[in-house]
């Protein structure tokens, strides 16, 4: 039986262990994409200033950040797993409206949209449902074929994803893309994976997330 306990101790520690991301960064993406085995973290304490809830996209005048109000607030501390979404003020709308008014004119965007206007129709009640089906989307639209699964032994080891709202774009050596407002803006590094997937398509964006 000990024996049997060292296995699987040492199985889950191979396996990437980290939390769901609301259309995570580039570089968090890539991370799933590598690993391959992922276990998804849905029992650790809910934390304001994440991308748990939160997205960074581009727009015509530098980052906007979107995120998912949920009941309660940001303050508290239930387990990622219990909490809600609070659909008071349309916040679904006001996400699909902005990305459709970043992204409109990107030249893969088309190619998403129908997909998209589903996936915030959902209105699934509590997070962490919505961040699986838009992991499931990344998934599909990267055809990455990442596998899934959500944490649950205490004995398996976290892998803290170190780039948060307050420091993404620091990642040294981000990928590099023609992106649609870098004109105006410069380029934006370490955005959501969504402006990745608009500017370059799914078969481009693959092929930089993962080089041969």
């Amino acid at each position: 039986m000990e024996n049997v306990k060292i296995y699987l101790h040492k199985f889950l520690l191979s396996m990437y262990i980290t939390d769901l991301q609301y259309f995570g960064t580039i570089q968090y993406i890539q991370s799933l994409m590598i690993e391959k085995d992922i276990c998804f973290d849905n029992r650790s304490p809910y934390t304001k200033m994440s991308f748990k809830n939160r997205t960074i996209i581009a727009t015509a005048q530098g980052t906007l950040s979107l995120s998912i109000p949920i009941i309660g607030g940001r303050d508290q501390r239930l387990p990622i797993q219990d909490i809600k979404i609070d659909f008071k003020n349309d916040w679904n709308k006001q996400h699909l409206k902005a990305i459709v008014s970043s992204y409109k004119r990107a030249p893969y965007f088309e190619y998403y949209e129908a997909s998209l206007y589903q996936l915030f129709d959902l209105n699934s009640i509590f997070l962490v449902d919505f961040l699986l089906e838009t992991n499931n989307w990344v998934n599909n639209n990267l055809k990455a074929n990442w596998k899934g699964g959500v944490k649950t032994n205490q004995i398996e080891e976290k892998r803290i994803d170190p780039w948060l709202p307050k420091n993404y774009h620091q990642l040294p050596n981000p990928i590099k893309y023609q992106q649609v407002f870098e004109d105006k803006t410069g380029f934006l590094p370490n955005l959501s994976i969504l402006d990745l997937l608009f500017c370059c398509g799914g078969r481009q964006a693959t092929t930089l997330l993962m080089p041969s």
